[in-house]
């Protein structure tokens, strides 16, 4: 699934936590049934949900492409009215296990897409959410909110679930190391001398990355981390 991209990205440690976590969850909860992953891009985590029956991603036309991982297509596109709507072009209680990942924070209306999630969910089936908590504005303009597990708690008992697990992923290294990689991305857009600074510091940057992973066991923080995975139940 992984490839040498992925190691020696400067967007690492996001992706290797979510990769972790969302295998953890795939297999703990035997994610099985009709699957649907919304806001999909590649689909870039479908490999880890091999024992559904069928894993069907939506997104736009023009959804964000995935260098890291194995470039799929998605199965749906949204139609032209959903921007107006913001309802999904799906039947209600049509699949097992709602997916949607590195999404919520690009939704004009987060509550509306948690509403449908749930909406579209079988009874007693499973939505598996991931989404930032301290992370740079990304994919401008359409980066609109951050959001806590509480916040998501409340959405999901208002709309008839319940959340089962809230996974912090990273610490306080790896934040402050993810949005110093961040800013050097676009620092090395500025001019070729940038980039050029950039390409000769950046090996240095990636080894602290990678020590992140131990200093993340070593100086664990409930209060500053980079990503959530959080798993709720619709209610039976």
């Amino acid at each position: 699934m992984t490839n040498l991209i992925f190691y020696i990205s400067p967007h690492f440690l996001v992706k290797y936590y979510l990769l972790k976590d969302l295998k953890t969850v795939a297999k703990k909860y035997s994610i099985k049934g009709d699957v649907i992953d919304i806001g999909c891009g590649s689909m870039p985590y479908k490999e880890l949900f091999s024992d559904v029956s069928k894993y069907t991603g939506i997104d736009f036309k023009f959804y964000s492409k995935n260098s890291t991982f194995l470039k799929n297509k998605p199965d749906i596109y949204f139609p032209e009215s959903y921007t107006k709507t913001l309802d999904l072009p799906l039947k209600s209680n049509s699949f097992d296990a709602t997916l949607s990942f590195q999404v919520l924070e690009h939704h004009k209306n987060p509550e509306k897409l948690i509403q449908e999630c749930i909406r579209v969910t079988r009874k007693g089936g499973l939505i598996i959410l991931s989404f930032p908590f301290i992370w740079g504005l990304h994919e401008e303009p359409t980066d609109y909110y951050r959001f806590t597990e509480y916040a998501i708690s409340e959405l999901a008992k208002k709309y008839g679930a319940r959340v089962l697990e809230v996974k912090r992923q990273g610490s306080v290294f790896s934040t402050i190391t993810s949005l110093r990689n961040d800013y050097l991305i676009n620092f090395s857009k500025k001019s070729i001398l940038a980039l050029l600074i950039s390409v000769i510091i950046y090996p240095f940057f990636l080894i602290s990355s990678y020590a992140c992973l131990i200093l993340d066991k070593i100086f664990n923080s409930r209060q500053i981390f980079l990503n959530y995975v959080v798993v709720i139940r619709v209610n039976i």
